[in-house]
C-alpha cells in the first residue's frame, strides 16, 4: 500500500513536470506564430521612435504591407539608412533586410519589447519603445513622425488636412503636409540607386553627421544627402550629377574641397560650343 502511493506521487510529479515543460514550449511556440503575421499587438507599434544615444537612431515601423510582414525604415548611429521588414506579436518583434550591410546586420532579428506611457490611441506624448535582448538594451521616444526623405511619411497614418497635398521633410526630420499641388518632382523620394539610374535626376552627396559626444572621421566617409533634378550651376563631383549640354567643372581641373570631405568638388557649367 505505502509503496503504491509513493508510485503515485511519483507519477503526479513528472506529470506536471511535462505539462510545465509543455506549457513553456507551447507560449513560446504561440510568440512565433503571431510573429508570422502582424497581430493586432504588432498593428499598435505602428509609429516613429527616436533616440539619441543608442545603435537605433530613429526607426519607423509602418503600415506598408510587404507579404505576411510590414515595412520598416531605420537610421543607425554609424551614419547607415536601413529598410527591412518586421513581424511583431504581444511580447516579441523580429527585424529583417536583404539589403543591410554586414554591420547593420548584427543589429536586426528578434529582440524581447515593452511599450510603457501613454497608451491613448495616436498619442506619442511620454511613451516609451524599449527593445532588449542578450547583451542589447535600448529604449526609444515615440514622436509623432520621422523623416529623413518625403516618402517616410506617407506610411505612418499621420493625421493632416484633408486637402490635396504632399509631406515635405523639415530640418528636424519631421513630416510636414503642405495643401495645394506642386510641379512634379521625378526624383522626390528616389534611392540611390534609383536616382543614378534615371537621367533626369543627380545624386546629392556629402559627410556623413556624427552623433554628438562621439568621434567620427567625416573627412573620409561620404553618403547619400538626396535625390535632385538636375541643373546647371550646382555643386558637382562628377559630369553624371550636371544637365545634359553641361560638365562638371572637376574636369577643368577645379578643386574645390567640400566641408572636410577629401575630394574635389565644382561646378556644373555649360559646355563649350564646339
Amino acid at each position: 500500500m505505502f509503496k503504491n502511493i509513493i508510485a503515485a506521487s511519483a507519477l503526479a510529479a513528472a506529470a506536471t513536470t511535462m505539462f510545465a515543460c509543455t506549457a513553456d514550449s507551447t507560449s513560446q511556440d504561440d510568440e512565433v506564430a503571431a510573429e508570422s503575421d502582424l497581430s493586432a499587438a504588432g498593428q499598435a507599434l505602428v509609429g516613429s521612435y527616436k533616440d539619441d544615444t543608442g545603435p537605433f537612431r530613429a526607426l519607423v515601423l509602418t503600415r506598408i504591407k510587404v507579404g505576411s510582414a510590414n515595412e520598416f525604415i531605420a537610421e543607425l548611429d554609424a551614419g547607415e539608412r536601413i529598410t527591412g521588414t518586421f513581424t511583431a506579436g504581444a511580447k516579441t518583434i523580429t527585424l529583417k533586410s536583404t539589403t543591410a550591410s554586414p554591420n547593420a546586420q548584427r543589429l536586426l532579428g528578434r529582440y524581447n519589447y515593452l511599450v510603457q506611457g501613454n497608451s491613448t490611441p495616436g498619442s506619442s506624448s511620454g511613451t516609451k519603445f524599449s527593445l532588449w535582448r542578450k547583451n542589447f538594451a535600448q529604449s526609444l521616444e515615440k514622436v509623432p513622425s520621422y523623416c529623413a526623405q518625403a516618402s517616410d511619411c506617407d506610411a505612418q497614418g499621420i493625421l493632416h488636412p484633408m486637402c490635396v497635398g504632399e509631406f515635405s521633410c523639415t530640418a528636424q526630420n519631421t513630416c510636414r503636409y503642405q495643401c495645394g499641388v506642386r510641379p512634379i518632382d521625378p526624383c522626390r523620394g528616389l534611392d540611390q540607386q534609383q536616382c543614378v539610374a534615371n537621367a533626369m535626376c543627380q545624386v546629392e552627396l556629402g559627410p556623413r553627421e556624427c552623433p554628438p559626444g562621439q568621434f567620427c572621421p567625416t573627412d573620409m566617409v561620404v553618403v547619400f544627402k538626396g535625390c535632385h533634378p538636375r541643373q546647371s550651376g550646382g555643386v558637382c563631383f562628377s559630369s553624371s550629377s550636371c544637365a545634359e549640354g553641361a560638365h562638371c567643372s572637376v574636369e577643368d581641373g577645379v578643386c574645390n574641397p567640400s566641408g572636410m570631405l577629401a575630394v574635389c568638388s565644382g561646378t556644373c557649367v555649360p559646355n563649350a560650343n564646339p
